[in-house]
């Protein structure tokens, strides 16, 4: 599965009057907008397996439950 760049492309056009935002906030926020449930589950997953939080026992070693 891939996020369409069309679709994050026309999120982004909408969101460039947004002030506040880094250009780089702004593309992350697109490209979650863009993604469909399963795709937003995905790259959770793939954030917390960056930072070793996906297993329990990663988590725990970290300080959380």
């Amino acid at each position: 599965m891939r996020i369409s760049q069309k679709r994050i492309a026309n999120f982004l056009r909408k969101l460039t009057g947004i002030r506040g935002m880094s250009q780089d906030e702004k593309i992350l926020f697109a490209r979650s907008l863009a993604a469909t449930p399963d795709e937003r589950w995905r790259l959770h997953e793939n954030f917390l397996r960056s930072l070793n939080l996906f297993t329990r026992s990663g988590r725990k070693a970290c300080g959380f439950k």
